[in-house]
């Protein structure tokens, strides 16, 4: 998969999208076109309005709603993101200011509910009733997810279910939903929207895992935040349970005496004792298995050029470095 192609073969989209999001953003008072600046100024990988559009090329679809589609979901993606700033009380994304750091919280969570009520007011508009349902319940996973996570925010005791429940909600059903809506779009049979679904589904559980996998192994440079981020904030992730899983107390009592003192020092030892056992492959090879069922979910479509990229991607997305 060569990421400059894929770019050529969606920058039509792309443009569209850019444009609709503007259009949706667009205000007349100053304060708040400076706020949706910054938004539009900072676009990140826009992975999901691709995977969008490249599922409605994949099913040859002709129409033109995949660029507003995919902009309503990157609008979902993006509140999500500013609100998780907030939760997590983070500085830098993408190695910028997060708007939580250069303005008050208030500001910021208001900011996100508006990003939120545009997106679905804007889907509303479409008269598209079957992607309304579908972008409204992905969205109530994510909210929940948020909540469950913010519950179990410092806890060392948490479970490898509870964390897939999480990750599910906060994570996988934003990418399921996202190829899911391609298919609806398309109007294609149930059967081929459920194969987009699970799509979706496996590939935001492989591209979560390698997230959790690169807070240990990422270069901080490039990842555009400090390694182990997620255990600073609280957040315990898979190869962290399962070291702890194996732990006599010794590595569980530096971490909450870590979190106590919120100290910028790790526990001596603890990146190591990861980078070096099997938790952090482990996770790697999951990330592994569950790329491989999103490619099967796509078998029984046509092998067509878009066909070919979309099945490449999950293996692709695993050699990531940020």
């Amino acid at each position: 998969m060569n990421g400059s192609k894929i770019a050529e073969l969606v920058a039509p989209e792309m443009e569209g999208l850019d444009r609709e999001m503007a259009r949706i953003l667009g205000s007349n008072h100053p304060f708040l076109t400076e706020l949706n600046q910054r938004i539009m100024a900072a676009p990140g990988k826009r992975l999901r309005p691709k995977l969008l559009v490249l599922c409605c090329k994949m099913l040859n679809y002709a129409g033109n709603d995949g660029p507003l589609f995919g902009a309503i979901f990157e609008l979902i993606h993006t509140a999500t993101l500013i609100h998780d700033d907030i939760i997590d009380e983070a500085q830098t994304r993408r190695g910028r200011n997060t708007l939580n750091n250069l303005l008050d919280n208030t500001i910021t969570v208001l900011y996100g509910d508006l990003l939120y009520t545009k997106a679905h007011s804007t889907a509303i508009e479409t008269g598209r009733l079957d992607v309304l349902h579908t972008i409204t319940w992905v969205s109530e996973r994510m909210i929940e997810g948020e909540l469950l996570q913010y519950k179990i925010n410092f806890d060392s005791g948490i479970t490898e279910e509870t964390y897939f429940d999480i990750l599910t909600r906060k994570t996988a059903y934003l990418f399921a939903g996202t190829t899911k809506a391609a298919g609806l779009v398309a109007e294609r049979t149930e059967e081929e929207i459920d194969q987009l679904f699970e799509y979706g589904f496996n590939l935001g559980i492989s591209f979560q895992l390698i997230d959790d996998y690169l807070d240990y192994m990422g270069d901080e440079d490039v990842l555009g935040k400090p390694v182990l981020q997620d255990l600073r904030e609280g957040k315990v992730t898979l190869p962290l349970i399962r070291l702890l899983a194996e732990d006599d107390g010794t590595w569980r009592d530096q971490i909450h005496a870590l979190w106590e003192s919120q100290a910028d020092t790790l526990p001596p030892g603890l990146l190591e004792a990861l980078q070096n056992g099997v938790h952090l492959k482990q996770t790697w090879e999951l990330a592994r298995e569950y790329a491989e069922k999103a490619v099967a979910a796509l078998q029984g479509f046509e092998r067509n050029e878009i066909w070919h990229i979309l099945t490449t991607m999950p293996l692709q997305l695993l050699q990531r470095h940020k």
